[in-house]
């Protein structure tokens, strides 16, 4: 008996998975500006035989949803399963205008997996903010993934031959091929360093490979099909000519799903494409209108256009495959769902805005969600609760100018002259300004000039979270999911009760948002005038001392930190304080002391924090 104990337990140590199964791995797939009506399983003219697959074998969304309608802030939500302005991401993220970023203080869903033993990985885009410009901005690193190759933003100059990679931070300078397959190039290699790689000699310079024998998470997040678009010739001519940039887009489209199936093939060959759960979906709907279906808006719109996407979830194991899902879901459950399909726990201490979808996924039980799925984007809410979508358009008064918006666009019409038609290549002249760049010159200045009308302005984060839901208006998704007749005259009771619960979540997700203070806000935004009453009162702050402990080479974490644990009357009154400083100081020498002693101040830890 005791030579088959001791047996049993060499057999546990060096066999752990003989105890129990080995936990699954998990592949998140995000694409970019891909619409709803785009892949094949979803009615969409691009051949996409590997997403269709993992489709039919395992369950298909109807009614998902992007955590926003733009870029960074749906990343954000992706990745911690909470509203993004709780996050510290409330726009699109360009790091020469902004402070904003992922706070490091959040948890992600590669932190939790990390922490429960996954070796992490992350490829291709980022756009959550990035050391550079003199920032002391987290990577992915700092964010729960052990290795990561990516870009701080887009493909550069396009998705062939990109030249602005990134390997764990170091820039890994000109690349062969194009991007979707770059990136799934690396991930094959990090996976499995002997199977070299098959389309990009330089995947796996430098890597550090992942253990073994741990389960891993790889977050694989494509360029595809966001402009500046590129695919390869005999692709692309599978849908028109090659200059067409409608058949250019649906080439960058099936590159990708010939990539991603490179992926599925050397999983399958390795024995682990079962035990691996797959979550595919897009962080927006597309740029192209007539890849939305019937749905109303598209990118950065918030009727359904710009952000009901396809929602793929494949685990052959333990998701029953074969069927499509009507019940509403977004990538705002990701966090959640993983955990619940993983038996681990959810991050403590938390406010998650997303819901476990496990119980829905492996019909193990029945599926409730504890709060509406919303978005909210610059001063513009959307809420759904059954199959009522309500809109308030304006939540809060920022300012923008919308008569030099329009001069800019007919002043870039005027610019094109007769090459106007070849140069929008499809879309309305409102959406290509936002995407891909004009090869007239003059024209790609005013697009530039146009489009910094649009940049989120840190500054007006105090006017936001004054804000809250007014007017509204209500749409009936079941009778008119084109969202054309508002409803919300003939359903009082139905608008006061969804309003009533807008204004409950602005008011918490608000609560929660960071101020972002930037030095150079003073320059962008007229400052508003003092009130005499506090100058006293910033003097006296003025001559104390920094907290104890405080660093100016980590002023942004020591901000963050300190700010994660304020009230929101407290926080409310940093923010008055520091406008009253700026108005009064606007050349203060240094802000970002000036900012951490109103902290100080405000907590009552002056000198001793």
């Amino acid at each position: 008996m005791k030579a088959i104990l001791r047996f049993l337990c060499v057999l546990l140590l060096v066999c752990p998975g003989f105890a129990e199964d080995k936990q699954p791995n998990v592949i998140t797939l995000l694409v970019d500006d891909l619409g709803y009506r785009d892949i094949g399983c979803y009615g969409g003219p691009v051949k996409t035989p590997v997403l269709d697959k993992l489709a039919a074998d395992g369950i298909r969304f109807t009614d998902f949803h992007s955590g926003a309608p733009v870029c960074s802030p749906s990343r954000a939500t992706f990745l911690t399963g909470r509203h993004h302005i709780r996050t510290g991401v409330y726009s699109v993220i360009n790091e020469s205008l902004h402070q904003m970023h992922l706070l490091e203080s959040e948890t992600t869903l590669a932190e939790v997996l990390r922490d429960t033993g996954y070796a992490t990985a992350h490829f291709g885009k980022w756009h959550l903010g990035m050391p550079n410009n003199h920032r002391d901005t987290p990577t992915p690193n700092e964010h729960g993934f052990e290795y990561w190759f990516g870009l701080v933003n887009g493909a550069h100059p396009n998705h062939k031959d990109p030249v602005n990679f990134l390997r764990n931070g170091k820039a890994v300078g000109p690349m062969k091929g194009y991007s979707c397959q770059i990136v799934v190039d690396e991930a094959i290699a990090w996976l499995d360093p002997s199977t070299g790689s098959t389309s990009s000699p330089q995947a796996g310079s430098g890597q550090a490979h992942r253990d073994p024998n741990k389960p891993f998470f790889l977050n694989l997040w494509f360029n595809e099909p966001h402009a500046v678009i590129a695919a390869p010739d005999e692709i692309v001519s599978q849908y028109g000519a090659l200059n067409d940039p409608a058949a250019i887009y649906n080439g960058t489209i099936d590159n990708t799903d010939r990539a991603i199936g490179r992926l599925v093939a050397h999983l399958e060959k390795r024995g682990e494409l079962d035990n691996t759960i797959f979550h595919y979906s897009s962080d927006n709907g597309s740029y192209r209108q007539d890849r939305v279906g019937n749905l109303r808006g598209k990118k950065g719109s918030h009727f359904e256009g710009g952000h009901r996407v396809p929602g793929i979830f494949y685990w052959k194991e333990k998701i029953p495959g074969g069927r499509v899902e009507d019940t509403i879901a977004g990538a705002i459950d990701l966090l959640p769902t993983i955990c619940g399909l993983l038996g681990i726990d959810k991050p403590e201490g938390i406010q998650l805005d997303g819901s476990d979808l496990a119980p829905l996924l492996t019909q193990s039980g029945p599926f409730e969600r504890h709060q509406p799925l919303f978005w909210m984007n610059g001063s513009t809410m959307m809420l759904r609760m059954g199959n009522y979508t309500l809109s308030a358009p304006r939540t809060s008064q920022i300012p923008f100018d919308q008569a030099k918006a329009n001069r800019l666009m007919q002043q870039t019409k005027n610019a094109l002259g007769d090459g106007l038609e070849k140069e929008l290549g499809g879309l309305d002249l409102r959406s290509r300004m936002f995407n891909g760049r004009f090869s007239n010159r003059e024209a790609d200045r005013l697009r530039n000039e146009f489009r910094a009308l649009f940049y989120f302005n840190e500054a007006m984060i105090p006017l936001m979270k004054k804000g809250g839901v007014d007017r509204v208006q209500l749409y009936d998704l079941a009778n008119d999911l084109s969202q054309e007749h508002d409803i919300a005259a003939q359903m009082p009771e139905v608008v006061s009760r969804m309003k009533k619960q807008a204004n409950a979540i602005y008011e918490s997700v608000m609560a929660d948002g960071p101020e972002w203070i930037a030095a150079q806000e003073t320059a962008r935004t007229a400052p508003p005038k003092p009130r005499k009453k506090h100058n006293d009162l910033l003097a006296r702050i003025d001559k104390n001392p920094l907290p104890k402990g405080y660093q100016g080479s980590s002023h942004q974490q020591y901000v963050e930190s300190v700010m994660s644990k304020l009230k929101s009357d407290q926080r409310a009154r940093v923010s008055e304080l520091w406008r009253e400083k700026r108005s009064r100081d606007p050349n203060m020498p240094n802000a970002g002391a000036s900012y951490v002693k109103i902290l100080a101040h405000v907590t009552g830890d002056a000198g001793n924090h």
